[in-house]
């Protein structure tokens, strides 16, 4: 399985941390019920991706993705942090219960694709 790994230390700014990188989707701010089913990150080349937002338990969903980007994600208070991304299909259940323990992992963000383009984009963004 390959799988990058990689912690990201918030960037600050006149003393205010930023979070360029991830953000919840306006368009969804009045629909309670979809806004926490969806987050959107950035890649290096400034494309957004949208991604579906699974809770930790449902890596048996996440593991049957067999096209995509899969993100775990960890909670830094209110703050989402990235914790791992790789490649979707390359991951089984046990092993994303294992990292999820081991990372902290609280959710998975899982964009749907057909590319490696964007595992890379995300990684370069993400990793950095």
């Amino acid at each position: 399985m390959q799988r990058y790994n990689f912690t990201i230390s918030p960037l600050r700014r006149a003393g205010k941390a930023l979070n360029p990188r991830g953000q919840e989707l306006d368009s969804l701010a009045g629909a309670d019920a979809l806004r926490g089913h969806f987050f959107s990150w950035r890649g290096v080349t400034g494309r957004r991706y949208v991604c579906s937002v699974f809770q930790r338990g449902e890596e048996g969903f996440v593991s049957d993705v067999e096209n995509g980007v899969i993100i775990g994600v960890a909670r830094d208070g209110a703050a989402l942090r990235p914790v791992c991304l790789f490649s979707a299909g390359e991951s089984r259940a046990p092993a994303l219960r294992q990292l999820a323990q081991e990372l902290g992992v609280v959710e998975w963000h899982v964009h749907f694709c057909p590319d490696v383009e964007t595992v890379r984009d995300l990684a370069g963004s993400l990793l950095n």
